[in-house]
């Protein structure tokens, strides 16, 4: 093995550390080179902390946004692994939202390229994540709420579970270039007597991974036009990397 491809390698030492799973993100031949170049005690202490891990139950998988990040570590790129192994970088939950005034409307576009960052209205400037922002989508949460007349601002808004007339309609979901979720039924967000998610949540059986600086779409279309004063809130929920 070349130098510089060990200089990229995960020591056994930060495998044995590091509070994420990181083999998922080795092949094989750098697991061994890692154990190769270990010392007696790293490789005792890594024996040690896998019998544990069987000892508890082996096979068990993380659940939640934590246990999606976790399987899919190798998609990140190269120095956002080491950053995690190094514990120069550690991964936080997070959620991105955006809010639209839908008055009489049928179609919307939750993020557009002319957002900027307004407190109560989104936190993602461009439809884009900021660069160096990775981030692996868990869940989405669609809200719906009426603002007082005339103030046509959603401030005060009081955001719940969305009505009949978006439910029956449809969305899609767009990032990295591609389509990440086809057109699909808005009643996914129907979890209304559902005690395992908070209302209006859609968890998603394959999380996605949302790179940096690439645009993000959440499109919905349905058949009638909403009320006036009427708003749409959805919010983005995961995991992303920070500095530590």
């Amino acid at each position: 093995m070349s130098s510089a491809n060990r200089k990229n390698m995960f020591t056994l030492g930060q495998i044995n550390e590091s509070e994420y799973n990181l083999l998922g993100a080795m092949s094989e031949a750098e697991f061994l080179g890692a154990v190769e170049q270990a010392q007696p005690e790293e490789k005792a202490r890594f024996f040690r902390k896998t019998k544990e891990i069987a000892r508890q139950g082996a096979g068990k998988n993380a659940r939640g946004s934590r246990g999606d990040f976790e399987s899919r570590i190798n998609l990140l790129p190269r120095d956002i692994q080491k950053g995690l192994a190094s514990k120069s970088l550690q991964s936080v939950d997070i959620s991105y939202y955006a809010v639209k005034d839908i008055t009489n409307s049928k179609v919307v576009k939750m993020l557009r390229d002319d957002d900027n960052k307004t407190v109560g209205y989104t936190n993602i400037s461009s439809a884009k994540l900021e660069k160096g922002a990775f981030f692996l989508l868990h869940a989405i949460r669609l809200m719906y709420g009426v603002a007082d007349q005339g103030t046509n601002s959603p401030l005060n808004v009081n955001f719940s579970i969305t009505p009949d007339f978006i439910r029956n309609g449809e969305f899609e979901f767009k990032a990295n270039g591609a389509v990440l979720v086809p057109n699909t039924s808005l009643e996914v967000f129907n979890t209304k007597g559902n005690n395992k998610l908070v209302e209006g949540t859609y968890v998603l059986d394959n999380p996605k991974l949302i790179r940096d600086q690439q645009t993000i779409e959440f499109n919905l279309e349905w058949g009638t036009n909403a009320p006036p004063n009427a708003f749409l809130k959805v919010v983005l929920i995961g995991t992303t990397v920070v500095k530590a």
